[in-house]
């Protein structure tokens, strides 16, 4: 395997494990926990743009905030406040448009996964209401399966988890494996080393080796993490290092290992 493909899934999954730690802190084993995961997931995000800016963005301390979940400040001042959303539910879709209605979020930016922006906004404007959400860029299926890695069965099924997992860590690594190739390929066909035909027989082969690689991984760094909390809270260990240890370290090992065999047995076959 080469060390672009190790960096790339050892650090997706190492991040991953620490957004679910720190989930977890907040809001324990429930079923949930995908929601106290898109709160981080978009707070990193943001934080990572505050870094140019000099703004911060943290959780407010109530895990069960019913209208900020985020505040973003600045010189000591607040410039922002979100409420984050990851609800597909009819229900839970009709209780944010009568809030919004009742005034409830009128100085509270409304962020949401992909598809819960998509249902929510539609009932919005069927509803003549001009409050829109926005999206975070994160999927619905991401923060389950991430609910899933930590041992939350309440939502969907940890084989749809896995699957959801294989499809992302294969576009990830398709997207990282045809990269590098084509940053090889350009210095190939400068220095007259390569010819068009063979960057571009270069960049496939990379594509579908770094896509298989990256999806079997993420699967399996899914997989490992199920079970080990699964085993773990079944021996009475649910908190403290070695949990902690074992949650983040177990799936990136698996990652790892699961990424270098696929990778072997591809050379041996067409290398």
């Amino acid at each position: 395997m080469s060390k672009a493909n190790i960096a790339m899934i050892s650090g997706k999954t190492s991040y991953e494990g620490s957004v679910i730690i720190r989930a977890m802190g907040r809001a324990g084993h429930n079923p949930h926990i995908k929601g106290h995961i898109h709160e981080i997931l978009v707070k990193d995000a943001h934080n990572l743009k505050n870094v140019f800016n000099g703004a911060s963005t943290n959780l407010t301390k109530s895990t069960t905030a019913q209208c900020v979940d985020l505040v973003t400040t600045k010189a000591g001042k607040v410039i922002g406040r979100m409420q984050i959303k990851d609800t597909l539910s009819r229900s839970s879709v009709d209780k944010i448009i009568k809030q919004v209605a009742d005034g409830k979020y009128r100085s509270v930016k409304l962020v949401g996964t992909e598809e819960t922006v998509e249902r929510v906004n539609a009932a919005l404007e069927k509803a003549g209401l001009s409050k829109r959400m926005v999206s975070s860029g994160t999927s619905s299926k991401t923060t389950t399966t991430l609910a899933q890695r930590a041992g939350a069965t309440g939502s969907g099924t940890l084989g749809g988890a896995v699957l959801s997992a294989a499809k992302s860590g294969g576009v990830a690594g398709a997207a990282i494996g045809g990269g590098i190739a084509i940053i090889k390929g350009a210095s190939g066909l400068m220095d007259g080393t390569k010819s068009v035909g063979e960057v571009a027989m270069d960049v496939g082969g990379a594509t579908i080796k770094g896509g298989i690689t990256g999806a079997g991984a993420s699967a399996a760094a899914v997989g490992t993490g199920a079970a080990t909390t699964a085993g773990l809270a079944l021996l009475g260990i649910e908190a403290g290092m070695v949990a902690t240890a074992a949650t983040f370290a177990l799936p990136v090992a698996a990652a790892v290992l699961v990424g270098w065999g696929i990778t072997s047995v591809w050379d041996d076959i067409f290398d």
